[in-house]
Parts: C-alpha cells; sequence; structure tokens
C-alpha cells in the first residue's frame, strides 16, 4: 500500500511525463488538474527536486520539469 505522499507524487511524475519538451508546469496547475493540495504537493516536489528527478525554475516562465527522460526515472520500493 502507497502512502498519499508517494501516491501524489506518482501522479504529479506521470503529469509532468506527459508534458512536451523541457516544458515547466505551475505548481498551482499540477495540483489543480491532480486535486492535490498545493502546500503538500509543494513538499513533495521539493524534495523529488533535491534527490535530482525534477527541475526547476524561477521567474516567468518557471515552475517545474523533469530532471531526466522519462524512461530513466525509476521507484525503488
Amino acid at each position: 500500500m502507497l502512502s498519499k505522499k508517494a501516491k501524489y507524487g506518482l501522479k504529479a511524475l506521470l503529469f509532468l511525463a506527459d508534458q512536451p519538451g523541457d516544458r515547466t508546469v505551475l505548481i498551482a496547475d499540477i495540483a489543480a488538474r491532480e486535486r492535490i493540495s498545493k502546500k503538500f504537493l509543494d513538499m513533495i516536489l521539493l524534495e523529488m527536486r533535491n534527490a535530482g528527478i525534477l527541475s526547476s525554475r524561477k521567474g516567468k516562465g518557471g515552475g517545474y520539469a523533469l530532471a531526466l527522460p522519462p524512461e530513466r526515472i525509476r521507484m525503488a520500493r
């Protein structure tokens, strides 16, 4: 059984993997689309960024994107 944190993290990863190229996505857009609390999602995405799974940009055109190609991301038990 997965925790809510793991489920939401996977939902966010799948959403980002579905984006074209190097497009960044705002946390608010992911949260609204996947029905996840923005505050909770922010914490999850920050952890994934610190782990090197995601990249982020600030300012206009900013947001989160995958730091690796989707096929290189693996989930450990």
